[in-house]
């Protein structure tokens, strides 16, 4: 697999995650360890999450709000759980 295949087998995963897919749909669409997709996720939200900050600083309230949501879709199910062992 080249850098550009992995690339795009990871943004297919993360429009499929915001979509609504479950974790192991989207797993089977990354060809990654478990590990690897979570950690994907979660650092996607936070830069999401940075970047809400610089709309809301520089004054931009649309674009604060589109970001917004984009962590809503992000930020859900077993990948944010603050422990996998329930």
């Amino acid at each position: 697999l080249t850098l550009s295949t992995l690339a795009s087998l990871r943004m297919e995963a993360v429009y499929a995650w915001c979509g609504g897919a479950k974790f192991v749909e989207v797993q089977k669409l990354t060809k990654a360890f478990e590990g690897t997709t979570i950690r994907t996720l979660r650092r996607l939200e936070e830069l999401v999450r940075q970047i809400t900050t610089a709309a809301k600083a520089i004054g931009n309230d649309e674009l604060e709000e589109k970001f917004n949501k984009g962590g809503e879709l992000i930020r859900r199910d077993i990948v944010f759980c603050s422990s996998l062992y329930l």
